[in-house]
């Protein structure tokens, strides 16, 4: 019996101390003022000692209206973390007041770390610890933060680089001290490489990459096309036979179409083609083994050709190159058939017709005037169609094979190749 009045003599106890808590929570939350929250911290204070939701809501506010009195919001993030110590921002908030208001660089470090000790994986947190620290001085502890920032998330490794080349210029610095261990991180650098011109970066990420790449991975395509576009056209064909075995740096790649088109980037074939026609490997009818390329017109569209297209690295500049090979075709239409489209870098194009509507393997050659910058050849399967002429549709097939370049002072180039056509068959090893 004593226990069972006791029990009821708790449990309005209980209630009546929730209420008045409840009570207080609301009375102090009424008393904070939105527009100037730090003048309303000594009601606060005075109806709400333990901080509570207004303390927090206090802390909240302050972090727009500190300027205004810097030494009130400290004293303000002071007592509210001296009753809620859990609070990451406030902490984050409190080094931000201390350090404007010049206190102890160690005093601001600590109420930093505070901020991140409170929830150490809480990614933002870590952000600012990162960029309040590299503020303060202290680049190793930055570097610290941004590394644990960027952990699991290796699609911010851009962000990463970018705010630590601040202080970190070397690219090999960069990487050592910035970016989690793992590949994922050092492609996504090579990717922020490309994108931001930086081949520097780019070539000490690619040491560190194990070789050898998938042929179409994203990491081996950015470097590849970075490498040409800056110019470095020994990395990038050093690059490309760490893939391909079979390839030599200044020849044409895949020119025997011994492995797959490919995505249209590095030195792989651009074989995306327009409606109204397709590209790919013919490993039926070929004049070198395995395979030819194959394009098939449908005769439906009126076709503006761009493609197939290919980047073509020299071994060493040359004042001259003969590119040649064999090409087919069956039953090409129109008055404006396609033609090879070829040229070096700050050189002129030159044009090379298709010898007619049908015709069997043919051997061609084209020679190009170059400079001694010139070091990248471009190869291109072009048409220009004509306005609304009656046969204006496309239709039919061509191969091309057996790619091969020289320079135009040799005279035993592969392209000086007996005129007579040659059979699919006849196992040709030098067109």
């Amino acid at each position: 019996m004593v226990r069972v009045g006791f029990r009821w003599l708790v449990l309005p106890l209980v209630g009546l101390l929730a209420t008045a808590i409840a009570w207080s929570e609301y009375r102090a939350l009424r008393a904070v003022d939105p527009a100037d929250p730090l003048s309303s911290r000594g009601s606060v204070q005075a109806s709400q000692p333990w901080s509570g939701w207004a303390g927090l809501r206090l802390a909240r506010l302050a972090e727009s209206f500190w300027r205004l009195d810097p030494p009130g919001a400290e004293a303000m993030f002071s007592w509210h973390l001296s009753r809620y110590p859990l609070d990451r921002d406030a902490w984050h908030d409190l080094a931000v007041v201390s350090r404007h208001l010049d206190r102890d660089r160690s005093v601001v470090l600590a109420h930093l770390e505070a901020a991140v000790a409170v929830q150490p994986g809480h990614r933002e947190t870590r952000w600012r610890a990162a960029t309040l620290a590299q503020l303060l001085g202290d680049d190793s502890r930055a570097e610290a933060h941004l590394r644990r920032w960027l952990e699991g998330q290796p699609s911010a490794t851009g962000q990463a680089l970018f705010a630590g080349s601040r202080w970190i210029h070397d690219p090999d610095a960069q990487l050592e001290r910035l970016l989690p261990a793992g590949e994922e991180y050092l492609a996504a650098a090579v990717a922020y490489a490309r994108r931001h011109h930086r081949l520097d970066l780019a070539k000490v990420a690619w040491k560190r990459l194990s070789q050898p790449r998938d042929p179409d991975d994203p990491v081996l395509l950015d470097f590849i096309d970075l490498a040409l576009a800056q110019g470095d056209f020994n990395a990038a064909m050093a690059a490309w036979q760490l893939s391909f075995p079979d390839y030599r740096p200044g020849e044409v790649p895949n020119a025997d179409f011994r492995h797959p088109l490919g995505v249209p980037r590095g030195l792989h074939w651009g074989a995306r083609m327009p409606a109204g026609a397709e590209a790919q490997r013919d490993l039926e009818t070929f004049v070198r083994q395995p395979a030819s390329l194959r394009i098939d017109f449908d005769g439906s569209e009126n076709l503006r050709l761009r493609q197939p297209r290919l980047r073509i690295p020299l071994a060493q500049p040359g004042d001259g190159w003969v590119l040649s090979g064999y090409w087919r075709g069956e039953g090409l239409t129109t008055r404006a058939l396609p033609y090879l489209n070829v040229w070096l870098d700050g050189g002129r194009h030159a044009r090379l017709d298709v010898p007619g509507a049908s015709f069997d393997w043919t051997p061609f050659r084209i020679e190009l005037m170059g400079s001694e910058e010139s070091r990248l050849m471009h190869l291109q399967l072009r048409r220009d169609p004509p306005s609304q002429d009656f046969d204006r549709f496309l239709a039919g097939s061509l191969w091309l094979d057996a790619l091969r370049i020289q320079p135009l002072a040799d005279p035993h180039a592969p392209g000086q190749a007996p005129n007579e056509a040659a059979s699919p068959d006849a196992g040709i090893s030098s067109p």
